[in-house]
């Protein structure tokens, strides 16, 4: 095993900048534009002879309501720390906002699968998302382990996601050999080396 930890490298997620730009100003473009199209047909509606009064006063209750959540979400703050990168060591997937870390999921603290205890590290698929990468964690709020999907939650486009998880991964199988890894997580991230 000493080969395999000494091959094993710490990777740090890589983001877009023009990518994240884009996606906010397509973002704050609709909420812009919705207000501006509610106003519009709140006028169109208040205009109009073919519609009664009660309907015309739901209506516009509804126009309003859209209004005013859409100028809420526009002008929120994010008042909690923001993931500014992410980072899969030997230690394990750090969370970081600047220097500090915001949370981790340790490699030492990773659980084996207390339901079936047939896969401790398994993908799970909900509808017709793609899949997502599951381990299990112990909450000690309900003392007890549950399972967790790995996320890569960070205010900007990750470019490299896929590989920060198969890192997770590696680590996971290099450093907790005990824990049981599904075929298709090895499949998925290209880790066939590790499939026995």
């Amino acid at each position: 095993m000493p080969s395999q930890s000494n091959s094993f490298h710490p990777i740090e997620s890589k983001t877009s900048k023009r990518l994240t730009l884009l996606i906010k100003m397509i973002g704050r473009s609709f909420l812009i534009m919705t207000p501006l199209y509610v106003i519009i047909m709140a006028i169109l509606v208040f205009n109009a002879k073919e519609i009664s009064i009660e309907i015309k006063s739901v209506l516009i209750a509804l126009f309003i309501a859209i209004l005013c959540f859409c100028i809420w979400v526009l002008f929120q703050k994010n008042k909690k720390s923001m993931t500014t990168h992410i980072i899969v060591d030997e230690k394990g997937l750090h969370h970081y906002c600047n220097q500090d870390i915001l949370s981790s999921i340790p490699y030492a603290e990773l659980h084996p699968n207390p339901e079936t205890g047939k896969y401790d590290v398994l993908l799970t698929e909900y509808d017709e998302s793609a899949p997502s990468l599951c381990i299990y964690f112990f909450e000690p709020a309900l003392k007890k382990a549950m399972r967790k999907a790995v996320n890569l939650d960070i205010d900007t486009v990750i470019t490299n996601g896929n590989l920060l998880l198969k890192n997770f991964v590696k680590g996971i199988l290099i450093f907790r050999p005990d824990l049981k890894v599904a075929p298709n997580v090895l499949d998925l991230y290209h880790l066939e080396e590790f499939n026995k």
